[in-house]
């Protein structure tokens, strides 16, 4: 009798089932900011039109945005001026304005358009990391260098290699507190040692808040250039988080993953302000 139960019990609950109608809502137009502010450049604003998710329409890029910086300046707030990006049948645009960001002072953005609400982020400007005893092995591409991290902070990092002042290169490396968001499969070695690949290490201070951190990281393939430039970078959490996010959507394992939420970290709105700065150590490749 006890062989029927599981049966029956299925065929129950089954029975019980009930579908339900649920329309998505459509939370209407919003403002998309997408904008990274590293110290010593011009900030960009790249914005955008969100669209309802049901929709077939795509989102829309707008040159007739206002974009506003506010500062502590007392002339603040300055206008963003917009220039078209990456021409073509389809322009883009971005909105860009200079000024002289200091470490440790909030910036504000906000956006007004026609057609949708206005949408605001604010952001601290970090402060550079320095080296400290960094060496480079020219003979196995391999940096070594010790950062003194801050105990009064939470605080995270990025690691690149890159050509001078281009893209960035591969790289490895055994720490396993480097996180590769884009890769973490094993792979290139012969040997197999457990060292991990990819083109940014992020790592964060959980384990080592207010110590010393020796990092090692190696160079991979080849590049024709002869300089390349190893940067740390001291990113802003919402950078972390964001970069996080993205990379969990992008490499998910589609219909039967759970969904994921790009991190935004804009008001009324959508996007990603991230701040960094980035202390660079440039050597013959």
């Amino acid at each position: 009798m006890k062989k029927f139960l599981a049966p029956l019990a299925l065929v129950a609950l089954l029975a019980c089932e009930k579908e339900l109608d649920y329309e998505i809502p459509d939370p209407g137009k919003r403002a998309v900011i997408s904008a990274q502010l590293e110290t010593g450049k011009t900030l960009e604003v790249f914005i955008s039109e969100s669209v309802y998710s049901l929709s077939s329409e795509d989102p829309k890029t707008r040159n007739d945005f206002q974009a506003l910086l506010y500062t502590n300046d007392p002339n603040s707030p300055f206008e963003m001026f917009v220039d078209t990006y990456n021409p073509g049948w389809e322009p883009q645009y971005v909105y860009r304005v200079s000024y002289d960001f200091k470490e440790n002072e909030s910036y504000r953005i906000v956006v007004r358009g026609e057609g949708i609400p206005e949408a605001s982020v604010t952001e601290t400007v970090l402060n550079k990391v320095p080296f400290e005893d960094i060496s480079y092995d020219r003979d196995n591409k391999e940096f070594k260098f010790t950062i003194k991290d801050s105990a009064e902070t939470k605080d995270y990092y990025m690691v690149t290699i890159n050509e001078f002042g281009s893209d960035n290169l591969w790289m490895s490396s055994l720490d396993l507190d480097l996180d590769f968001f884009e890769f973490s499969e094993f792979f290139g070695d012969d040997d197999i040692d457990g060292r991990r690949y990819g083109s940014r290490a992020f790592l964060t201070d959980e384990s080592f808040n207010g110590q010393n951190r020796e990092i090692t990281v190696r160079a991979e393939g080849e590049t024709p250039a002869i300089f390349v430039e190893l940067r740390f970078h001291h990113i802003s959490e919402s950078y972390y988080k964001y970069e996080l996010t993205r990379s969990s959507y992008n490499y998910s394992d589609g219909f039967f993953s759970e969904p994921t939420q790009i991190f935004s970290n804009v008001n009324n709105g959508y996007g990603i302000f991230a701040t960094s700065a980035s202390s660079v150590y440039k050597v013959q490749y």
